[in-house]
């Protein structure tokens, strides 16, 4: 099995620098794509020079930012196409891995599990807590209505500017992610998608990692959504562990409250609507 990781990168090279280079101390064979999404900051010119001479890496510069999905999706296609990887990690640029045998514990758990696609134990660098599996809340069609409704709400109450007045919200309580038991094997649950590895069942079927057409959030129960309607296998193993910094692309770019807000709101809208369509 051919394996390549794939690393979206938005404004942060501090990141996917230590993101690649932990990869680098890893045992076994690999490839690494990095997809800029349009940084225009000079940071992925700095990564560029960085591992000029270094053979495993590929970099691939989106004339825009094209967003979580289509980003990883640029960067899946290639990995799939042209590496001719049939074991993908679509990885967020703040990831760490310390497991050096992270490769071959992957390669086991396909063998073990036959997965489409697995997730790791995800840890929080902020706070600690795990990340993954997910449980989603929003699970019917009069839950994804009312979602909707809230953030049409929300933002437009945010676009008169009384969003301080009228809510007491605390920092993250709007993407606040509910984890189920994450201490333990499970098969068929929703992955954190700031680590997800696509195996060659699932390469050999899908031209695309996550589906099209979301900007960011809500790609994990959109892809949960899809491979339930295609009967593909998802896998949750406590024993592969990965570290998270959380948000920093996100963050670099949106650092006033208000446009901050307004981009949570509008994605969250436009997403929604997407996970609504596959609840049909």
């Amino acid at each position: 099995m051919n394996f390549c990781f794939v690393i979206l990168h938005y404004r942060t090279s501090n990141d996917t620098i230590e993101c690649i280079k932990s990869i680098q101390k890893l045992e076994g064979d690999y490839k690494i794509v990095i997809v800029d999404n349009a940084s225009q900051n000079g940071s992925i010119e700095r990564i560029e020079a960085l591992f000029a001479n270094n053979d495993e890496i590929v970099i691939i510069k989106n004339t825009k930012n094209l967003g979580f999905a289509a980003g990883n999706n640029i960067g899946y296609a290639y990995a799939r196409t042209q590496i001719k990887a049939n074991m993908i990690a679509v990885l967020n640029n703040d990831i760490v891995i310390k497991q050096k045998d992270f490769i071959n514990r992957i390669f086991e758990l396909y063998r073990n599990s036959q997965f489409h696609i697995a997730g790791p134990d995800i840890v929080s660098l902020v706070d600690g807590h795990h990340q993954s599996p997910v449980v989603e809340k929003i699970n019917s069609i009069s839950k994804a209505n009312k979602e909707l409704f809230k953030y049409r709400i929300l933002r437009i109450i945010n676009k008169i500017g009384l969003y301080e007045l009228m809510t007491r919200q605390p920092k993250k309580e709007l993407n606040k992610i509910s984890v189920a038991d994450p201490m333990r094997y499970q098969e068929n649950v929703i992955l954190h998608g700031s680590f997800v590895i696509f195996s060659p069942m699932y390469v050999s079927e899908e031209e695309c990692a996550f589906r099209p057409d979301t900007f960011m959030y809500m790609e994990e129960p959109i892809l949960y959504e899809y491979c339930m309607l295609k009967n593909y296998k998802t896998v949750f193993d406590p024993s592969i562990v990965i570290y998270h910094k959380e948000d920093s692309s996100t963050n670099s770019l949106y650092n006033a409250a208000y446009a901050k807000r307004e981009f949570v709101f509008k994605n969250m809208i436009r997403s929604l609507k997407i996970y609504r369509n596959l609840l049909k």
